[in-house]
């Protein structure tokens, strides 16, 4: 089975934005097992259009900000 050249890389850009996701959970300090850590980051890129429509609503973390409280400061006041 041959896979085209358009094909090859948007699995490559899944697999970088897994490896992304990854990070992003292991700095997070979740325990995980790097099987199920891998399953659940190419799950989520590959679903990266549905993954944006459920946390559109999200206020982010201002870049640089290091503080979690802060971060759920503003997620709570931007649900009320």
């Amino acid at each position: 089975m041959a896979v085209s050249q358009k094909e090859a890389d948007a699995y490559d850009r899944i697999i970088d934005a897994a490896a992304e996701l990854a990070e992003l959970i292991e700095q997070g300090g979740i325990a995980i097992s790097e099987y199920d850590l891998e399953e659940l980051t190419i799950y989520l890129a590959h679903n990266a259009l549905r993954m944006k429509e459920i946390l559109s609503g999200i206020k982010y973390r201002p870049a640089g900000s290091d503080d979690p409280e802060k971060a759920s400061e503003s997620i709570k006041a931007g649900s009320t």
